[in-house]
């Protein structure tokens, strides 16, 4: 039996290939069984990792701004192809998990980090630029990016403004002759794992903001601020599906760069050999930290589960916990193991023990123990 291993992370305590090559190594000993691994991912954290297992080039460290102002410089990195390719990632220079909770204000966080990281790729020869947009601690739509490549944000009497979700509403021009040739002939891929627009109830603000450290007052704020957001990139803009994603980052890029959107799982299984693997594939096992009503919205396990289906094979899932409500065969799994049910917290995010428990319920689904 050939098993098509095809996890994506579980947030906090394993990465997808961390995740697979457990199973992988657990399997071995599995007589008559033949494994592949395809790690997955969906435009968050880990895509960059993911992505670069596939592609010829190297790991870049650089030192950047983080996502507060007055904290230490971060190093961050990023991927940068041989065909000059730059794989980035938000989370590696702006994300939350840079932050401990007390020192959350999404109000002040910036994605001046990231655009950093931009333009040195663009100093190495870069043209091409593929950003993931998950784990942000962010919601400036963007105005810290692209104060890194150039652009200037006014006020209404011409003061520059702080690139963060406070100073949004502020925004009288944009003054734009600063972006480099180098910036203007880039073409960006936004990767999102998410749908959301810029505003309203779904949007960055009040879906994603209180995640971030927000008081429900500052919420508003945030939303105000976006929406005059809207007002300056037009609606074409502020309605796609995505747009609200890491605060609103592809708002203002795609208003003023060269940037096509796109949801992150598809493109990372049609760049990671998944299609390829199914075909010689009997059994296909994925997963993530939690299964909810996301998981097929956008997610990476979700795009598996559907391709899978697609083909006729069977799928099956282990993850960290099922959602209440969340019925596994409902959506195309034959099973679901959740490893990290009623355990203690500590326990549940250990790394190692993790992935003993991973590696041991793949086993009991392959073997049908």
């Amino acid at each position: 039996m050939n098993v098509l291993l095809a996890f994506d992370k579980f947030k906090g305590s394993a990465t997808a290939r961390e995740l697979n090559e457990a199973a992988r190594l657990a399997l071995e000993a599995v007589e008559g069984v033949t494994v592949s691994c395809v790690p997955v991912a969906d435009g968050g954290d880990g895509t960059v990792d993911v992505l670069a297992q596939v592609c010829q080039g190297q790991w870049v460290s650089v030192p950047t701004m983080g996502p507060m102002l007055q904290m230490a410089p971060v190093t961050a990195r990023y991927f940068l192809c041989d065909d000059g390719t730059a794989l980035i990632e938000v989370a590696a220079a702006s994300g939350l998990a840079l932050l401990p909770d007390d020192a959350r204000n999404v109000m002040r966080a910036t994605t001046l980090g990231t655009g950093m990281l931009m333009r040195d790729a663009m100093e190495r020869g870069s043209r091409n630029i593929v950003l993931g947009l998950g784990g942000s601690a962010t919601c400036d739509a963007a105005m810290g990016i692209m104060c890194a490549l150039g652009a200037e944000f006014l006020d209404a009497d011409g003061h520059h403004l702080y690139p963060s979700g406070e100073s949004l509403k502020n925004i009288a021009h944009i003054e734009t002759f600063g972006i480099p040739p180098t910036v203007r002939d880039c073409h960006f891929t936004l990767l999102t794992d998410v749908d959301n627009p810029l505003c309203g109830d779904r949007g960055a603000a009040r879906v994603y903001a209180p995640q971030k450290g927000a008081t429900p007052e500052q919420v508003e704020q945030l939303e105000r601020g976006l929406l005059h957001v809207a007002d300056l990139v037009g609606a074409d803009v502020a309605n796609r599906a995505g747009c609200g994603a890491a605060g609103g980052i592809p708002a203002l890029m795609m208003h003023l760069l060269d940037c096509e959107l796109l949801p992150g799982a598809p493109y990372v299984l049609a760049h990671n050999g998944f299609a390829c693997a199914l075909d010689v594939a009997d059994m296909v096992i994925t997963g993530e930290g939690k299964l909810d009503r996301q998981t097929l919205m956008g997610k990476g396990p979700g795009q598996v589960i559907q391709m899978a289906r697609e083909r006729g094979i069977p799928v099956a899932a282990v993850c960290g916990i099922v959602e209440d409500g969340f019925d596994p065969v409902a959506v195309g799994l034959q099973l679901a193991i959740a490893v990290s049910e009623g355990l203690p917290h500590d326990l549940a995010m250990d790394p190692d023990s993790t992935l003993s428990r991973v590696a041991d319920a793949v086993v009991r689904l392959v073997t049908g123990q």
